[in-house]
């Protein structure tokens, strides 16, 4: 059996206590969370649910155990999301293409919202500080897939009002009417439409997110923002150079704006295919990097991994399909289920608590980058 949340940092029982009470007390923000999920919860009976779907779709097999705890049927759904300690989670998976996308993301978090009492939509900065202080969780909206054509900037302002969205992609890994994404190519920045959905979302309020974003838009929307700008998930190109990760100029560029960086946890974004027992360490460097770079200020976490889905499943579903989500096979995803020791599943988030403690950041410093700065931009835009 996995034992969570002990990674060997070599902490004295002092820090060991200190980081419990910092896990325990922070409000901890995940900037992109899969959801609870474990490969330790896929039995035989569940796996047979899952393979009888017989779809291909991602979407479709991802929400398989959040469908099955609003039906009343995975307990340990919420179980596992209280071990990880996390108090407020990005939605995710949700696309922003027509209005049939919208009502169904909407229609999706108000039957969650309905089945989970402990649940809370986190429109303003005190929903999240009130269910950190109720020992619940509150969810945001996140979208990262952004299919915005001339003409509809109007779902923006729909998709906001449902709670279906707070925080949107410039662009993922390839070329939409917005600007470039970071593998594409060649990134000719945001278009002209690019600036009126920035200015759209400045309005809004909607966080512009450039997680997925190439360069020149990346720096094209944090110098078109009044409000600021944030990278949901990535890593500093510096520390290892990867199309996911960003240049110190974007780094700098976003942390000037006042926004945050949330760093993942995705083995081959932050060593190459080869690396032997990829660690939480490759992680922690990243947030040594920025925080030296940038300051802790604006340093979060956007873990994006592990996916909610068996071994198998994750395999078939990205098989010979990684060309449609803009990757290519020098971005090195070789094994999609490889996962960082010292974060198998969200159980483990207590070890990137422990990490920080091991790293010798001071308390205000960790519940910083636990949640506090990203709750700092969420105020901002959102109130």
């Amino acid at each position: 059996m996995h034992h969570y949340g002990v990674f060997d940092f070599g902490l004295t029982e002092e820090q060991e206590a200190r980081a419990a009470r910092l896990h325990r007390d922070s409000v901890i923000i995940d900037l992109l969370f899969q959801g609870p999920c474990s490969p330790d919860v896929w039995t035989e009976e569940l796996v047979a649910e899952v393979d009888a779907l017989g779809s291909d779709d991602l979407f479709t097999v991802a929400f398989f155990l959040k469908e099955r705890a609003i039906a009343g049927r995975f307990p340990e759904y919420k179980a596992l999301f209280d071990a990880s300690g996390v108090t407020t989670a990005a939605t995710g998976g949700y696309v922003l293409k027509d209005k049939a996308a919208v009502l169904g993301a909407a229609h999706l978090l108000a039957r969650e919202l309905q089945a989970f009492p402990w649940l809370r939509r986190a429109r303003r900065a005190d929903d999240i500080r009130a269910a950190h202080e109720a020992g619940e969780q509150a969810v945001w909206g996140l979208v990262q897939t952004n299919m915005l054509s001339p003409g509809n900037l109007d779902l923006i302002d729909a998709a906001h009002a449902l709670g279906v969205l707070n925080t949107l992609d410039c662009a993922y890994n390839t070329m939409n009417y917005i600007g470039a994404g970071c593998t594409e190519r060649y990134d000719a920045g945001l278009s002209h439409f690019g600036l009126e959905f920035v200015r759209r979302c400045n309005e809004v309020g909607v966080i512009v997110d450039t997680a997925h974003s190439g360069r020149q838009t990346t720096l094209d929307a944090c110098a078109a923002s009044s409000r600021p700008v944030i990278a949901t998930h990535t890593s500093a190109a510096a520390v290892f150079e990867h199309d996911r990760a960003k240049s110190d100029e974007e780094l700098r560029a976003i942390a000037g704006t006042g926004g945050v960086i949330g760093v993942y946890v995705v083995p081959f974004f932050l060593a190459p295919p080869d690396a032997v027992n990829p660690t939480i360490e490759l992680f922690l460097d990243h947030v040594d990097y920025l925080s030296d770079l940038v300051g802790w200020e604006h340093v979060a976490i956007g873990t994006d991994w592990p996916l909610a889905l068996p071994y198998h499943v994750q395999e078939a579903t990205f098989a010979g399909k990684l060309g449609e989500f803009g990757f290519r096979p020098e971005h090195g995803i070789d094994n999609v289920t490889r996962t960082l020791d010292g974060f198998r599943d969200y159980r483990d988030m207590i070890n990137i608590t422990r990490g920080l403690v091991a790293r010798g950041y001071a308390d205000k410093s960790v519940q910083g980058i636990l949640g506090e700065n990203f709750l700092r931009v969420f105020e901002q835009v959102n109130g």
